[in-house]
Formats: C-alpha cells, sequence, structure tokens
C-alpha cells in the first residue's frame, strides 16, 4: 500500500511538471493582444540555440566585458515588440497567469511593470524569463541553461534601475556580441 501511495505522488509531481506556464514570444504577443485589444505594430524576435551560445560564451569570456553573469547559458530568446497604442499606462506583465515558476522580481506603475521568473535545477538556475512593458514596448527573454543565481537579481536590479529599455539593450548586445 505504501508503495502504491509514492507511485500515485509521483505521478502527481511528473503531472504537475507539465502544467507551467509555457513562455514563448507567441504567448507574450497574446498576453498584448489580451490586454490591448490589438496586435503590436511591431515585432523583433531572435533565437540563439545551444551551438551559438556556446560560441558567444567564448568570445564574451575573452572581451572580459561581461556586465552580467551569463555564464552557462545555453538558449536565449529574445523579443521585442511596439505595443499597439503608446497611450495611457504601460502594459502590466504582473498580470500574466503564472504556473509552475518562481516569481523573484515583480514591479509595476503606471509608466513600467515587469516581471522575472525562474526554475531551478539543483544549485543553478535552468530557466529565467524576463519580461518588461512600457507604454510603448513590451520587452521578452528567455535564458536556458546552467545558470548562475546571482543572473536573477542582477537582471532584477537592470529591470529595477533602467526599466524596459535598458533590459533590452542588455540582451540585445547578448545577441550583437554573437556575430
Amino acid at each position: 500500500m505504501l508503495r502504491m501511495g509514492a507511485i500515485v505522488l509521483t505521478l502527481i509531481g511528473l503531472t504537475g511538471l507539465g502544467c507551467a506556464t509555457s513562455f514563448s514570444p507567441e504567448m507574450i504577443r497574446a498576453e498584448i493582444v489580451r490586454q490591448r485589444g490589438e496586435d503590436p505594430l511591431s515585432v523583433f524576435e531572435f533565437t540563439l540555440g545551444r551551438f551559438t551560445t556556446l560560441l558567444l560564451q567564448g568570445v564574451l569570456a575573452v572581451e572580459g566585458e561581461q556586465e552580467l553573469p551569463f555564464a552557462g547559458l545555453q538558449e536565449l530568446q529574445l523579443a521585442v515588440y511596439e505595443a499597439p497604442s503608446d497611450a495611457g499606462p504601460a502594459l502590466d506583465v504582473t498580470l500574466i497567469p503564472v504556473r509552475g515558476w518562481e516569481r523573484v522580481v515583480q514591479i509595476h506603475d503606471a509608466s513600467r511593470s515587469g516581471t522575472i521568473l525562474v526554475r531551478s535545477a539543483g544549485a543553478d538556475v535552468a530557466d529565467l524569463v524576463v519580461v518588461g512593458a512600457s507604454a510603448r514596448q513590451v520587452v521578452y527573454g528567455r535564458l536556458s541553461g546552467r545558470l548562475s543565481r546571482e543572473l536573477p537579481a542582477a537582471l532584477g536590479e537592470v529591470l529595477r534601475e533602467g526599466g524596459p529599455d535598458e533590459v533590452r539593450r542588455v540582451l540585445t548586445k547578448l545577441t550583437e556580441d554573437e556575430s
């Protein structure tokens, strides 16, 4: 009987893993439409896969200009959307329903909003999502790999101090260093 209970608990745990919110550029675009009622005016989406991020890590190590602890990065998704209307308050990304992620940063006021979410693997961060919004733009980034535990706090500071524009600059710099 005890063994059957352990099996049931394991199955429930595995089922719960599949229930985590699935973040993607498409999901963020749908949230913009849900909150603003219109598609974004412009879209920039970029994905760096495992091989490209390995090359990028080599470039960052040689240049010595790494501003944030991006060691262990294996994949990066970046999307920047121009909001359909810059009138009124910023899109509220804190309203995005979240399951299976730990919310480590959340900011919201009339001019901007932002959130940073993580999923851990042992001592490392396995997945990190950052979403920031102002009245005119929404920035989405998803970083995967064996990321430093320091990265969420460092990106949180970027989000608090510089807002979505600074998050975009930091993540875009990663894609530019790749070339």
